[in-house]
């Protein structure tokens, strides 16, 4: 991430730079260097840094560095506004308060900067050897003024977008899997503070910025994001460091940034508590819920690994992901969030018709009790029961209080919000179930495939030409994602546009395919499709079975006996949409 970089400023002090230990302060770039590396740091921390280093030894009063910091006219909360800055340099530099390598505090005066200032013509040379403390706090990591400098009023958007961008793990030993559960856990514990008064862009969208050079005012509007939050995670054996920022993308303002140390269980709350020190400084109200923590780190870390294979997608990733949860879930059964996690995982392989539904629905339903008992005001338990009752019981009327529930508790709960659609379109309400699932996409605006569901929605709600402005709007997001040709071509062909379809196909496969009637070859090919469907889902019907009855492609099959016994068994109705 490249922040905003700010207009140099007259230090009035005669070195261009000035060097101590690995550092290097830079007063003409505006930079902070650590052996030739900038390391982010915003302007009042670092006009702070400049005059406390441009006097090595010397006190420097509070009073003195009000009016070097602060520009004349500027309202703040001094005192506070003070201690956020030390804050700032001080991770910046890597340095503790209790035994500073850098920056004494002295007590109700001011502060000393204690380390040794290098020769000017020397800058490759170092007077003594520091110890440097966690590089976590050294690299990447920009703490700002806090939310104590804006107004007390709310947010003038209802219901703003935070985006919570990918965590750096500045570990010795990096391990994906941390950064990338730190990042979804804070996520999920933003989505419960306050749904009706903050909304979070969905895991898809955002994590497509990890290592990204656009700024934070890019990033916001590509997103429809007000807020952005950046941070960092560190582990050394049973410590972990986070380091967390908001800001507000509009302008680049920088509301609050702390960092966090903790170890052993400690560790595991401190994204909750991440969450909960934003909605302060966006002064919204925090409603009382449950914690969501692990009881047992072991069970804490299996979790993470689980989430973070389930991500990767591949199918030997999802059974790996599924061990893994497997064991977080044995270790803290009242683990809800690794409850939920589980049944997503198993719910994967299902639709993949790698497991019988039976089976995995026994399993979902085991991990939906669970989670339920843990945490019964957490959106994803209800979620999940509606997946049970939608997928596996297709008892609709269950799963549309469940889903209800689910949204009601967040209305930010893309899974519930994509399944609920589905289950509208199901019922002939096509509109709903478009908005439903539209307002799934929203949250994860960025994500080639949830705008492909977009596509798919209008496809069996038949509306055509729709479904291809949402397709091609998937592949602009991701030239060459195949979904999005799968729903390109399904479109064109359904629409009566089969030379379009097939142009699609041979995009999609690299192939010239030569047929002497694309009408007659695209009808061939749906009547034999449909029947290989009533064949197998005569044995061994699967999930889709809930949507056969609006699916287009099978429309040869209504009126066929088979095919109605079959729905009415299942209690699925047939609904034809009108075509658009």
């Amino acid at each position: 991430m490249t922040m905003t970089p700010f207009r140099a400023y007259d230090t009035g002090c005669p070195m261009d730079v000035i060097r101590f230990g690995p550092f290097e302060l830079d007063s003409q770039a505006c930079e902070l260097r650590r052996d030739g590396e900038v390391i982010p740091l915003a302007p009042q921390p670092f006009r702070l840094l400049h005059a406390l280093a441009s006097r090595p030894g010397e006190l420097v009063t509070r009073d003195e560095l009000r009016h070097k910091v602060w520009d004349e006219g500027t309202f703040v909360d001094f005192e506070r506004g003070l201690n956020f800055c030390i804050l700032q340099v001080r991770t910046a530099l890597g340095d503790d308060a209790k035994a500073p390598l850098y920056i004494e505090t002295m007590p109700r005066r001011g502060y000393r900067f204690v380390a040794t200032i290098a020769d000017a013509a020397a800058p490759g040379r170092r007077p003594r050897t520091l110890r440097l403390a966690s590089a976590a706090a050294a690299v990447l990591t920009v703490l700002v003024i806090a939310a104590w400098q804006r107004s007390s009023s709310a947010p003038a958007v209802p219901r703003p977008m935070i985006a919570v961008l990918p965590f750096d793990d500045l570990s010795a030993a990096p391990a994906a899997h941390l950064a990338d559960g730190m990042t979804e856990e804070l996520i999920t514990h933003l989505g419960r503070i306050h749904p009706q008064r903050l909304g979070v862009i969905a895991r898809t969208s955002v994590m497509g910025y990890a290592g990204t050079t656009k700024s934070v005012r890019d990033i916001g509007r590509e997103l429809g994001a007000r807020y952005v939050v950046e941070g960092s995670v560190r582990r050394e054996g049973e410590r972990v460091r986070v380091t967390a920022q908001l800001i507000d993308a509009r302008d680049q303002t920088h509301l609050w940034a702390e960092s966090f140390d903790r170890s052993g269980a400690g560790a595991l709350a401190i994204q909750q508590d991440v969450a909960e020190r934003i909605a302060r400084a966006l002064r919204i109200e925090l409603l009382e819920e449950p914690a969501l923590t692990a009881r047992s780190p072991a069970a804490h870390e299996a979790y993470l690994r689980g989430r973070y294979l389930w991500h990767q997608g591949r199918t030997a990733d999802v059974e790996a992901a599924i061990s893994e949860l497997h064991e977080a879930t044995r270790l803290d059964p009242t683990f809800a969030l690794a409850q939920v996690a589980l049944a997503e995982a198993v719910h994967t392989l299902a639709m993949r018709g790698r497991i019988p539904p039976a089976a995995a629905a026994n399993e979902i339903r085991a991990a939906s009790e669970a989670a339920f008992r843990s945490a019964p005001s957490l959106a994803q338990s209800h979620a999940i029961t509606a997946m049970l009752h939608f997928w596996y019981e297709r008892d609709f009327d269950a799963a549309e209080e469940s889903f209800r529930r689910a949204i009601e508790l967040n209305p930010g709960e893309p899974g519930a919000l994509h399944d609920h659609g589905w289950l509208l379109i199901t019922r002939g309400a096509f509109d709903d179930g478009i908005a439903e699932i539209r307002r799934a996409q929203e949250l994860d605006p960025v994500s080639p495939r949830a705008n492909a569901h977009v596509a798919w929605a209008y496809i069996y709600s038949g509306r055509y030409a729709d479904a291809i402005r949402e397709a091609n709007r998937a592949l602009q997001l991701s030239p060459g994602f195949e979904e999005a040709y799968w729903c390109l071509e399904s479109a064109h062909e359904l629409a009566g546009d089969f030379s379009g379809a097939l142009k699609i196909r041979e995009q999609r496969t690299g192939t010239k395919i030569a047929v002497p009637d694309t009408r007659a070859f695209y009808m061939e090919e749906r009547r034999r499709r449909a029947d290989d469907w009533l064949r197998r889902a005569k044995d061994n019907p699967g999930l889709e079975l809930v949507l056969a009855g609006v699916d287009p492609k099978l429309a040869s099959l209504h009126g066929n006996a088979a095919f109605e016994a079959l729905l009415k068994e299942a209690g699925v109705r047939v609904v034809t949409p009108r075509t658009r």
